[in-house]
């Protein structure tokens, strides 16, 4: 709370305070004097909004500042995150995302409108959802209007299939759910990107939704990356979520990465894996928690929180009070 109350930018003393008020609600009028003290309306509106939950009494204020707001898109935002509290304003965030000229901003300015649009508004966004010419953004904002109209499914998914470039892959992945029969058709579009970031990026998104037929060939692009983090990122999504039947392949693969640490993200994964264990082979146990000893303070925490059934299994809940004992003196040792 010092160190938040200490931030001189209004801004960022409203977000700091408007975070730690949940759990002291008595700085609330604090952080509402930071708030209101914004000059920037899409900022204030911002700062206001995330207070209204706890402040109701501001929406009118926090409502104003959003109307404000001369920028389309930013308007849409700020309008969309009161509609929980204020429904009303819905048709007015919605008039305003039809403004935006921009293609991409206007589809995902739909698509983030959409799950909060009642019945009588949706004929109006399908028809400017509709009217990009762009089959990406197109397909983007229909597949996020398709949950609530669902007749419109097979036009998300033409949109989608006429995509030419690497976002084939990702439209096609938001279509994955709907339509199981397509995700041949998107990992053949992953394998297809020529660019490790975005093959990359494609295979993470689309590597829960595959089939265990699929993995094997999954599998196969991901080892294919050149790059050493961008292969480690997707094969560290695999491995959370492929069935028992691959993990042994996939471990096998980790294994051969050559750096440590690239090694430890993948590693990572695998002890997401619910079909995973390395309480029956203590010699593994330690070669995965030396691996995982190379990732930075905050994922190796994050590990130990996934390694703590290990842990307990091992050495039973005293081990695990020791090791949260370790890391408190380690933080305060080195802060």
């Amino acid at each position: 709370l010092e160190a938040a109350q200490a931030i001189t930018n209004n801004r960022q003393r409203a977000h700091a305070l408007s975070s730690l008020a949940p759990q002291l609600p008595e700085i609330l009028p604090e952080a509402l004097e930071a708030a209101q003290a914004i000059t920037n309306n899409r900022q204030r509106a911002h700062a206001l909004s995330s207070l209204a939950p706890q402040l109701p009494e501001i929406l009118p204020e926090a409502l104003e500042a959003a109307q404000a707001i001369t920028n389309n898109r930013d308007r849409v935002y700020a309008l969309s995150s009161l509609a929980p509290q204020l429904p009303e304003i819905l048709p007015e965030a919605l008039e305003a995302a039809q403004a935006i000229t921009d293609e991409w901003e206007r589809a995902d300015a739909l698509s983030s409108l959409a799950p909060q649009l009642p019945e009588n508004l949706l004929p109006e966004a399908l028809e400017a959802a509709q009217a990009i010419t762009n089959n990406r953004q197109r397909a983007h904002a229909l597949s996020n209007l398709a949950p609530q109209l669902p007749e419109i499914l097979p036009e998300a998914l033409e949109a989608a299939t006429a995509i030419t470039d690497w976002s084939r892959a990702r439209a096609l992945r938001e279509l994955a759910p709907h339509f199981p029969q397509i995700l041949p058709e998107a990992l053949e579009a992953a394998q297809a990107i020529t660019n490790n970031r975005d093959r990359a990026h494609a295979l993470r998104a689309l590597a829960r939704h595959f089939p265990e037929n699929l993995l094997p060939e999954a599998l196969e692009a991901a080892r294919a990356i050149t790059n050493n983090r961008q292969r480690a990122d997707s094969l560290r999504q695999l491995a959370a979520d492929c069935p028992e039947s691959l993990l042994s392949e996939v471990l096998e693969t980790a294994r051969a990465i050559q750096s440590e640490y690239h090694r430890a993200i993948t590693f990572s994964g695998l002890i997401e894996n619910p079909h995973f264990s390395l309480q029956e082979d203590v010699s593994l146990w330690q070669e995965f928690l030396h691996t995982l000893a190379c990732r930075d303070r905050q994922h190796f925490l994050e590990d130990l929180v996934n390694l703590s059934p290990t842990i307990i299994s091992l050495g039973g809940k005293e081990a695990l009070a020791a090791i949260v004992e370790g890391i408190k003196d380690v933080s305060r040792w080195w802060p």
